[in-house]
């Protein structure tokens, strides 16, 4: 019998049947986040608008890091410096409206291991600018410079910086809302999801900063890094390596995925292990459809399974908290990925 992964919430349930694995096209440079990519979709100037799946459409978006920093629009501001690593960087897009905006906060994916934040489209920046929200694109250190968690420290940092400084942006320090891809997913859904970081007794004005956020709209977002349990999930021994699994973990050999420092390590940087009661809501989006995996199975297509965000799901749900769901083959949600963040963003 062919293996499935159902939904363990009820009125999402689904049980999509084996599908033959068919590699996706070599691409040479990452995916823009497709949360906001079936925003633009609709192709709206002055406002959300029903969502209308297109089949292919949906799942198809372009940007690339060859493109260069986006130009249309220009950054109001860019290249700001929030610490000292040459990677501590962001671009800043200030939105039109009275008083000061809420800010979406977007961090790009690439394993921990490569990325930008030019990743972010004009079309996409258009769309979120038109309802009244700024943006962010940030950049963080890579894996090459230091293992997990040193990037999510990175992104707390940011956050506490922005909050600081908000006046500077004209930006409401309590409208704050974090997206992403992939690894920039994760990094979203860490935040929501983890204790304050902000250190009251600091001598740092900045490190005295919440890092809580309002919700976080993400896509394809590994929200699980324990190994073992993650191999239980699939229902399969092991699975191919993604590529810079091991820098961010520091070992030498998948076998020390099960060791006890590095199995520690993973539930400290896995969102779904600080899932509580309270959490602000979350938009998953996955780009793949809800089918078994094997030891064989591209780890582009197993690390963005939609089984990441249905297991979530289910947690947030059993803390009591919000959760919209949508990957490629399963029901549509109720609203899209910038519908939802102007509701939390623009009440």
């Amino acid at each position: 019998m062919p293996r499935t992964y159902p939904e363990a919430t009820t009125p999402f349930n689904t049980c999509p049947t084996r599908e033959n694995h068919k590699p996706f096209p070599r691409m040479k440079f990452p995916l823009i986040p497709a949360l906001i990519a079936l925003a633009s979709l609709a192709g709206c100037a002055t406002g959300p608008t029903p969502w209308q799946p297109h089949k292919n459409a949906i799942f198809s978006y372009l940007g690339n890091a060859a493109q260069g920093a986006p130009t249309d629009p220009a950054p109001t501001r860019a290249d700001v410096s929030y610490g000292d690593h040459e990677r501590h960087r962001f671009d800043f897009w200030q939105a039109q409206g009275e008083g000061p905006r809420p800010l979406f906060l977007y961090f790009h994916g690439g394993g921990f291991g490569f990325g930008n934040k030019w990743e972010l489209r004009p079309s996409v920046l258009r769309s979120i600018l038109n309802q009244g929200i700024s943006v962010i694109s940030c950049n963080y250190r890579l894996v090459e410079s230091g293992p997990l968690p040193q990037p999510l420290h990175d992104g707390a940092r940011a956050l506490q910086h922005i909050r600081h400084h908000a006046a500077d942006f004209n930006i409401d320090p309590n409208r704050i809302a974090c997206g992403g891809y992939s690894a920039g997913g994760l990094m979203s859904l860490w935040l929501a999801f983890h204790n304050d970081l902000a250190d009251p007794d600091s001598p740092d004005p900045i490190a005295r900063q919440s890092t809580r956020i309002t919700c976080a709209a993400v896509s394809d977002a590994p929200t699980h890094l324990v190994a073992p349990e993650v191999y239980g999930w699939f229902q399969v021994p092991h699975l191919r390596e993604f590529p810079s699994t091991r820098r961010c973990f520091e070992i030498k050999s998948l076998e020390e995925l099960h060791d006890p420092r590095v199995v520690d390590l993973a539930r400290q940087v896995s969102p779904y292990t600080h899932v509580s009661p309270g959490d602000p809501p979350v938009y998953l989006a996955h780009t793949g459809r809800n089918r078994s995996v094997n030891r064989f199975t591209l780890p582009t297509i197993w690390v963005h399974h939609p089984l990441f965000g249905i297991k979530l799901r289910q947690r947030i749900h059993d803390a009591g908290n919000q959760c919209t769901l949508h990957y490629r083959n399963g029901p549509p949600p109720a609203q899209d990925p910038i519908t939802f963040l102007t509701q939390h963003l623009t009440p």
